[in-house]
């Protein structure tokens, strides 16, 4: 194949290249049959024929759907299948199917549908990637794409809710057949990984990365260990980068949350300092102003005026209370020469 071949996905996190499940498989495909893709992290899908990513670009040619993008390498000698048996290929569009009907409605109310992951994760999330005004709209819109996904093919007397219950059902049961599919082997098919590994790398990688706030999933793929083993084994084998960014990106967290601490006392006592700087500032310039005045009471007043005068003032108050007193009294006896 001459010229580049260029990959559009959706941007990456938690130690992951992308964080969209067939955009996940797509790469993870190229990574297993070595094809030399320059990798776009982008948010505008509507550059894509079908709208959606990923999308890969080849000179004159643009494959815009998952299946046209693995059948485009195919037919251009690009692939990992290539050794897999007429029973395995088989099993591999068998096994595709049931990840497409089983496991991917679940996916998508994970991050979608329940509403505390959607405003707490994916909807920031994909908004962030998004260029403006595309981050107000594509949110929204992917929203209504995955619901219509989920709840279109039920008979009208089914609630949201048993759909809810029955696709969480499928997908738990459709992780313990995996789990049995895979057993001890390091891939699905033997020692070499094929496209079916590709496409459950993609879906159960970001279930498992993810830090969803409601996440049953994760906790039953959890319970399946040699799946969690096969999805680390591939990050660690063919994405080491995005697992050394990740652990980075963590680090730089860690200290800058450190750094905060260690300088919030300082924060808080010059905050404190300042306050009460800025109260007798204004206290002051009120003061000066006129705007605040002390007032003194009129026998305060006088007594600064005339202090002689108050000072004699209780001297002939007491000589006039003592007359008083005196004329109270009555005499015991008449005097001599009264009455007869």
């Amino acid at each position: 194949m001459e010229g580049d071949i260029e990959l559009d996905i959706w941007h990456g996190d938690w130690g992951l290249p992308t964080v969209e499940p067939k955009c996940l498989a797509v790469l993870t495909y190229c990574k297993f049959s070595g094809v030399p893709v320059i990798v776009r992290k982008t948010g505008n899908p509507l550059k894509s024929p079908s709208g959606e990513l990923p999308v890969l670009r080849h000179g004159n040619e643009i494959q815009g759907t998952t299946e046209d993008i693995l059948n485009y390498l195919r037919e251009h000698q690009w692939g990992c299948d290539n050794k897999l048996s007429n029973i395995q290929c088989a099993d591999t569009i068998a096994f595709c199917s049931l990840l497409e009907e089983k496991l991917l409605p679940a996916i998508l109310h994970l991050w979608w549908i329940d509403g505390k992951n959607y405003i707490d994760l994916t909807r920031p999330g994909f908004a962030k990637a998004s260029p403006f005004p595309l981050n107000f709209i594509l949110p929204g819109n992917m929203r209504r794409k995955a619901r219509l996904r989920i709840y279109s093919k039920n008979g009208e007397n089914v609630t949201d809710g048993e759909v809810d219950l029955r696709i969480y059902k499928d997908a738990k049961q459709c992780l313990n057949l995996l789990s049995k599919k895979l057993g001890n082997a390091p891939f699905f098919f033997g020692d070499r990984p094929s496209s079916f590994d590709a496409f459950v790398f993609g879906y159960l990688a970001p279930i498992m990365k993810a830090p969803l706030s409601n996440n049953q999933l994760q906790s039953h793929l959890l319970a399946c260990p040699n799946l969690t083993h096969f999805c680390k084994r591939i990050l660690k084998d063919y994405f080491p980068n995005d697992i050394y960014e990740n652990e980075k990106k963590k680090e730089n967290t860690k200290k800058q949350m450190s750094g905060l601490a260690e300088d919030n006392p300082n924060k808080t006592k010059n905050m404190i300092l300042a306050g009460i700087f800025a109260i007798t500032a204004m206290v002051g310039y009120a003061f000066a102003i006129g705007l605040i005045q002390i007032e003194l009471s009129d026998k305060e007043s006088e007594e600064e005026e005339n202090p002689e005068l108050h000072k004699s003032q209780p001297e002939t108050d007491k000589h006039h209370e003592n007359q008083q007193t005196y004329e109270q009294f009555e005499p015991l006896f008449e005097e001599p020469g009264g009455e007869e």
